[in-house]
């Protein structure tokens, strides 16, 4: 048996994905949302706070305290252009996998929430960073720790025995993904090309 772990954004899709589900949420709001969180979004670019604290702010300030039943529908909604906005090289790879009979997954710091909808089309696993909802409402914290980095390791081995698969294949795309890659089986491990 085989598998082949993807990462998300940038990898199989053209740029950052939660930016695009923001702004299919939140419309024209989306700029006002930029504009006050421009402080974060410049002290992430120079390396001064990381990815989760960012990503957890971002959400807090653009999705806390929304009521999960309204967003769950965007979701749902979001799997069209979320599919278009994924590179057609990517698409044939993943699913060149699956015609070969490989079990494949997604491993990403993007949310699970807007990811899983596309995944279920797909037939394929995912394990994600995930929005924490309590009563019904978004209260823009992470219920786990944000999938990046060493997480997305300890996600996969949560999840799956990587003895029992005769060659792990990963593709990743970011210093985010240098830790799965780690786990590929000699010459399977894919840094932002698919062959």
């Amino acid at each position: 048996m085989k598998i082949a772990f993807f990462d998300f954004d940038g990898t199989i899709t053209y740029g950052d994905s939660f930016a695009k589900f923001l702004k299919f949420v939140l419309g024209a709001r989306f700029y006002i949302k930029i504009l006050q969180n421009l402080h974060i979004l410049i002290l992430y670019k120079l390396n001064i706070i990381d990815n989760a604290t960012t990503k957890q702010k971002i959400l807090k300030s653009c999705l806390g305290g929304k009521s999960w039943a309204d967003i769950s529908k965007k979701c749902d909604e979001f799997v069209e252009f979320l599919e278009s906005y994924c590179k057609d090289s990517a698409k044939s790879k993943l699913f060149w996998h699956k015609s070969e009979g490989h079990k494949v997954a997604i491993v990403s710091a993007s949310f699970e929430q807007y990811l899983r909808p596309l995944c279920d089309k797909w037939g394929i696993d995912l394990m994600a960073t995930s929005m924490e909802i309590k009563d019904g409402v978004i209260t823009g914290r992470f219920d786990k720790p944000n999938c990046y980095g060493a997480q997305k390791v300890a996600r996969i081995k949560e999840k799956y025995d990587l003895s029992a698969f005769e060659c792990i294949y990963v593709y990743g795309d970011t210093r985010g993904d240098k830790e799965m890659l780690e786990l590929a089986s000699p010459n399977c491990g894919f840094y932002r090309i698919f062959s």
